[in-house]
């Protein structure tokens, strides 16, 4: 990391200066999915650096629920069909439902951001940050209609549009 930080951040809640960048992804595979999540602070240079990266698991009260049926519904199958062959899935995972969050490190307060390339590329930048330029980035897609409300989108000169 340099030493050399270019920007400054200051939390309006608690005065921390430091931010730390987290990203929340699923990869489904058939009926069965993972979710895990990579998280660090960012960097001088706005790049995501992420130092820890760990499995999400479920907590208990999410757990699958088996419902208990009527066994007098129940007959037994006497038809002529075989049983299908066992489907076998790809792992995949789809960037657009990815998430990302950008807190105070010292609250946890969420800051709203931006990328410097379309498509969530590039670097982040907090709107907190002293460096930040509304017009030459683009919002993380939930922020869309806060930017919009601001005035922070352009048209035509190829910054974001949906």
């Amino acid at each position: 990391m340099n030493d050399y930080q270019p920007w400054e951040f200051t939390c309006k809640t608690c005065g921390d200066h430091s931010l730390t960048v987290t990203h929340i992804w699923a990869i489904l595979a058939g009926p069965d999915s993972e979710s895990w999540q990579e998280c660090g602070p960012l960097e001088s240079d706005h790049l995501l650096r992420f130092n820890d990266r760990e499995k999400i698991e479920k907590e208990d009260d999410e757990e699958d629920v088996v419902e208990r049926g009527d066994f007098g519904e129940f007959a037994e199958d006497d038809s002529a069909s075989k049983p299908e062959e066992f489907e076998i899935f790809e792992q995949e995972s789809d960037p657009e439902s990815d998430e990302f969050y950008v807190n105070c490190a010292g609250c946890d307060r969420e800051i709203e951001f931006g990328w410097s390339q379309p498509d969530r590329g590039g670097r982040i930048f907090p709107v907190e940050c002293s460096d930040f330029i509304p017009g030459e980035c683009w919002p993380e897609p939930r922020y869309w209609d806060s930017w919009q409300q601001k005035h922070w989108l352009r048209t035509g000169d190829g910054q974001p549009g949906r």
